[in-house]
């Protein structure tokens, strides 16, 4: 693993993933990843209640939201789903830049780049 980027609060524990770190803030991001599968996408989201992520949440790898808390949209249906998740997340430096391959660890809370 190398340095964290940041910490959040996680979802649910005993999960980690590995994949390209893709914000989404909009729908048509999320039609753009539909087409071009997001199994591989730990998205970066602003809102825990963007409900616009329905039709690729079981998809994704893992998902990173800056706001929220366990009891948040996002956060109950990451678990349904039983994606990897954290909610409200902070860098603690500079962001890294759209497509970098990060770890996300529920256990310790952290996103590593790898």
């Amino acid at each position: 693993m190398g340095t964290v980027l940041g910490h959040g609060t996680p979802v649910f524990g005993g999960a980690k993933a590995i994949g390209r770190l893709v914000r989404v803030d909009t729908p048509d991001i999320v039609l753009d990843l539909l087409d071009a599968e997001a199994d591989d996408v730990i998205a970066l989201v602003q809102d825990a209640g963007a409900t616009f992520l329905a039709p690729i949440q079981g998809d994704l790898r893992g998902l990173v939201c800056r706001s929220g808390n366990t009891e948040s949209h996002l956060a109950i249906v990451s678990r349904d789903f039983r994606t990897p998740a954290l909610v409200a997340f902070t860098f603690d430096g500079d962001e890294p830049a759209d497509g970098a391959v990060v770890e996300l660890d529920t256990d310790a809370g952290t996103v590593s780049e790898i």
